[in-house]
């Protein structure tokens, strides 16, 4: 035998034993009970010298049930955001290179920069100049205002960014919450498909994908007395003894004592509610109308009275600057806690501590140095979870303590949620489900069966062909076919690739194609018998012959699969994937694998070989 023979041996057999090792957690995952297979329990059940329990072959939504949304991406209101935020960052670049600027405010619905200044000539250069003139242009000046508008390729630029981050941060979230190879992508029409195989709880799904998670810290602006004509309008919330629920229908006013920084205290003028959407009704009729929303807006956060062995929540808001003066971008880690320093009933008062960035830090630092002894706003997706006083500078830790009136076990799941979420991301729009669709558990097991049957009685049935037709060399055929099955297999673990029903019919599709390669071998080393060539020399004569024949029929076929695979999604790109594995899989198996054992049975010139 020539060297070369031993070297494709030794190939061959490292193969079969990869192939047979990596899919040893796959073997450990589907013995275990589906309801075990999310959990601990695959890492511990798989053994220390296999690989990673995590690369093992999944299934897909189709065959194990689980949970498919659409989610729209409110891009509007991103851009909105994005357009508040390059205001500030014009506000701060203005006051670093001195030049005057008394405020600078959003107009057009959220989508210009107005800059109102004595100096609109300097200003307008000094921001065009500094690198914003490649997003933005001034359309005129009028009196001492300056108008930048966002070029039209910025603002959709703006757009794309938003449902790419939503995308990011939701696969963030899902990778955070364990579920096995979700499939998460892009969309038209700002829209994002997610499907999560063997989730079975809707809600929970819609409440961690959905919330939006942003987190903003704002400053109280307690010495304004802009809500105090409420008093005259609105009937009052508090009695002799204090406040008292249930609270008057369709809110009340109230007053809380606010320490000020001067050192003095102020009653400020608060308005309450039993049900948020009643406060919201009232904000919107009564105490918008007061403010000046480039200055000033209004925060809803929930409280909570005893009531008998109880307590039961209410509504009321805080007067906060319009600024947001840091956001949770700058948060490196989240986690839930219990706070002991507060105790109700037996048990602490779930929280949520956070640690920033060294970035987030200096910014916090410099916040809370510049504020001190003034109350500082938590909000939480438009709700304020905390509003303390800042007694000291903050950097890098800080925590953000949950309303009480609810069951402590209930409290310490949503902390434990917020973590995540904050963990993962904030969205950066608020998206809303536009569908929704569970796939019943009676289905995949359904499925799973079918498609197992289809794929053992083709398999079966090319097998018996093979041998029916070629005997011995049908025979040696059919081993490979089996190699060829084990290496995709043991491929698509590795990858981590998630099997689906098109998947199971891209396998059999390769099975199929391995066998045509073995087909056109064979019936090319009966042609060489035939013009009387030796069985050694048949052999070879009629592998190197159809050599390029098998080449060219699988890369045609390749590039096709490469095609579904780029621009197809879901059961096509399921099918693409497991098409593209085995053609690799069956090149090897019938160009390499089949020689190797033909050359060995035909080593002797007095060899024979049914064919």
């Amino acid at each position: 035998m020539e060297r070369s023979w031993y070297w494709r041996v030794g190939l061959v057999v490292a193969a079969t034993l990869f192939s047979l090792w990596q899919l040893v957690p796959s073997w450990f995952y589907f013995k275990l009970a589906p309801e075990q297979r999310s959990t601990e329990a695959v890492a511990e059940a798989v053994p220390g010298w296999a690989p990673d329990s995590a690369k093992h072959l999944n299934l897909g939504l189709d065959l194990q049930g689980g949970i498919h949304l659409a989610m729209g991406v409110d891009v509007e209101r991103a851009v909105k955001a994005k357009v508040a935020r390059r205001g500030d960052e014009i506000a701060e670049f203005l006051k670093s290179k001195s030049v005057p600027a008394e405020s600078v405010t959003t107009t057009a619905g959220g989508t210009r920069i107005a800059v109102k200044t004595s100096a609109p000539d300097q200003v307008e250069s000094a921001v065009l100049d500094a690198g914003y003139g490649d997003e933005m242009f001034s359309p005129g000046t009028e009196g001492d205002v300056v108008t930048f508008a966002f070029k039209d390729s910025a603002l959709r630029d703006f757009q794309v960014k938003a449902v790419e981050q939503a995308e990011k941060t939701i696969r963030n979230r899902v990778d955070k919450w364990g579920v096995s190879e979700p499939d998460i992508k892009r969309k038209a029409n700002n829209q994002i498909q997610i499907q999560l195989p063997g989730f079975k709880d809707p809600e929970k799904a819609k409440e961690l994908l959905g919330r939006t998670a942003q987190l903003e810290f704002k400053i109280t602006d307690d010495e304004n007395p802009a809500l105090d004509p409420l008093r005259g309008q609105l009937p009052a919330c508090s009695e002799a003894e204090g406040l008292r629920l249930p609270l008057p229908q369709a809110g009340c006013w109230a007053t809380e004592t606010v320490e000020l920084p001067n050192g003095g205290a102020r009653a400020v003028t608060l308005l309450a509610a039993n049900t948020r959407a009643e406060l919201e009704k009232l904000i919107q009729e009564k105490a918008a109308p007061l403010l000046d929303p480039q200055k000033n807006v209004i925060g809803i956060g929930e409280d909570s009275l005893p009531t008998g062995a109880v307590r039961t929540p209410y509504y009321r808001t805080y007067l906060l600057r319009a600024k947001t003066e840091l956001t949770g971008d700058y948060i490196a880690d989240a986690r839930a806690a219990i706070d002991q320093s507060q105790q109700f009933g037996q048990q602490g008062r779930p929280l949520v501590q956070f640690t920033m960035t060294a970035e987030g830090g200096r910014l916090m630092q410099k916040l809370t140095s510049e504020n001190m002894r003034r109350r500082m706003a938590t909000v939480l997706d438009d709700k304020v979870e905390t509003a303390p006083y800042i007694q000291g500078e903050i950097s890098t830790n800080g925590q953000i303590t949950l309303g009480s009136g609810r069951n402590p076990q209930e409290m310490f799941e949503e902390a434990n949620e917020i973590a995540l979420v904050l963990k993962a991301g904030a969205l950066p729009a608020p998206v809303t489900i536009s569908e929704e669709r569970t796939v019943g558990a009676t289905l995949g097991p359904e499925l799973v069966k079918r498609g197992t049957v289809a794929a053992l009685v083709g398999l079966g049935l090319v097998l018996l062909f093979m041998v029916a037709y070629y005997r011995a060399s049908g025979l040696i055929a059919d081993v490979a076919l089996v190699l060829n099955g084990l290496l995709v297999l043991a491929i698509m673990a590795m990858i981590g690739s998630t099997l689906t029903l098109p998947g199971i019919a891209g396998f059999v599709l390769t099975l199929g194609m391995a066998v045509d390669a073995n087909v056109l071998i064979n019936e090319r080393i009966r042609e060489e018998l035939r013009a009387g060539r030796t069985i050694k020399l048949a052999v070879q004569q009629g592998y190197d012959k159809v050599f390029w024949t098998i080449v060219d029929s699988h890369v045609t076929t390749l590039v096709a699969a490469l095609v579904l695979m780029n621009y197809g999604s879901g059961p096509v790109r399921g099918f693409a994937v497991t098409l593209t594995i085995g053609l690799v899989a069956s090149m090897f198996t019938s160009i390499v694998v089949t020689r190797v054992m033909m050359e060995y049975f035909t080593r002797h010139e007095t060899a024979r070989l049914s064919v």
